[in-house]
């Protein structure tokens, strides 16, 4: 008897895991696109005001970006070296293909017309670019925010009566 419960006990909390963390996937996907805004800001700046290359550019932006955007901007430093330095765009577009990021086709879409921009411009040229794209993505996460607070306890509930479900059914 006291397996039988533990086992309605913990399917009804692995049930509500489930909505739990569904809830926590679009909590990832708003934080990953304010962190990809801001790393996106910086590099614009330092493209008007620096005279650096933007390899150094990129390793700075790895070095000061958090997680899964860490990872973007050194997979895009490695597919440019791996290419000979040919294409900073093709680079950027193989790079946001592999890395772990928690976005939406939408957000990639997005972000892939930066590739064309890095490299191809004077800096001005390049920040003017990237501000049009910048001022999209903040509107992306934006929406994705009100879609995290919106979906969040729908998800949580979800789960629970899910799993209450079940357990109804034993």
């Amino acid at each position: 008897m006291t397996a039988y419960l533990l086992g309605k006990l913990l399917l009804l909390t692995g049930c509500t895991a489930l909505g739990v963390q569904r809830s926590l996937n679009l909590k990832h996907r708003t934080a990953c696109l304010w962190e990809l805004r801001r790393a996106l800001e910086s590099l614009g700046r330092e493209l008007t005001f620096s005279l650096r290359p933007l390899g150094e550019l990129m390793e700075q932006a790895r070095r000061e970006s958090r997680e899964e955007t860490a990872v973007l901007f050194a997979l895009c430093q490695e597919h440019f070296r791996r290419s000979g330095g040919e294409s900073w765009a093709e680079s950027w577009t193989a790079a946001l293909e592999e890395s772990p990021l928690p976005l939406k086709e939408t957000d990639k879409r997005l972000l892939q017309e930066a590739g064309p921009v890095l490299g191809r411009y004077d800096g001005e040229d390049q920040r003017r670019a990237l501000s049009g794209i910048l001022t999209r993505l903040q509107e992306q996460a934006e929406e994705a925010r009100v879609e995290e607070q919106r979906l969040f306890r729908v998800y949580v509930t979800l789960g629970a009566a899910a799993g209450l479900f079940c357990l109804i059914l034993l």
